[in-house]
């Protein structure tokens, strides 16, 4: 999360980064569910209904969210980066979603689950994107990815072992 020209790490439930409750609820409604009243669901999020630039500085002390740090996130993934076969032994330590407060930003890059992107706050983008490897150093420096390491992108590393895996699987089922 950018907020105020400072990356933060957060570690929160998922459906807090549904940042306009108020959209959700609604396109539940609407497909014709029953869904209980927004003051219910808020209840987990300090009663905050839209997170956005006016929300974010309560949004980020609610019990429910726990701030990490760069540090810690880098040695949680150097502890299991040598036995990780792919990205997909260690993509619980990484971010699903990056919002840029700043400019009113949503990028969302996950493999399932809600449709974060589309519930943002209105004056919003929100956007499917591989954020952290297309968003620009000003928007999101190196030096805020924890999985960039002494010049190294473990990142980049962790997919080509997932490829050479994957190939390496494809030619073992391919018949002689």
């Amino acid at each position: 999360m950018r907020h105020k020209g400072i990356i933060h790490w957060l570690l929160t439930n998922r459906d807090n980064l549904v940042l306009d409750w108020k959209k959700w609820r609604d396109e539940f409604v609407a497909a014709g569910y029953e869904v209980p009243d927004l003051s219910v669901g808020v209840v987990q999020r300090s009663g905050i209904v839209v997170v956005d630039q006016n929300t974010i500085d309560e949004f980020m002390s609610v019990p429910e969210v726990h701030k990490l740090s760069l540090q810690f996130l880098r040695q949680a993934l150097l502890q299991r980066f040598p036995g990780a076969q792919s990205w997909w032994d260690v993509g619980f330590l990484f971010p699903i979603a990056f919002v840029d407060f700043d400019n009113k930003r949503f990028a969302g890059f996950y493999h399932d689950g809600p449709r974060l992107e589309r519930y943002v706050p209105y004056g919003w983008v929100g956007e499917f994107v591989d954020f952290a490897n297309t968003y620009p150093e000003e928007i999101f420096p190196s030096a805020d990815k924890f999985w960039i390491v002494d010049g190294r992108d473990l990142l980049h590393e962790l997919n080509k072992r997932g490829r050479a895996l994957e190939a390496s699987r494809e030619n073992a089922d391919k018949p002689d």
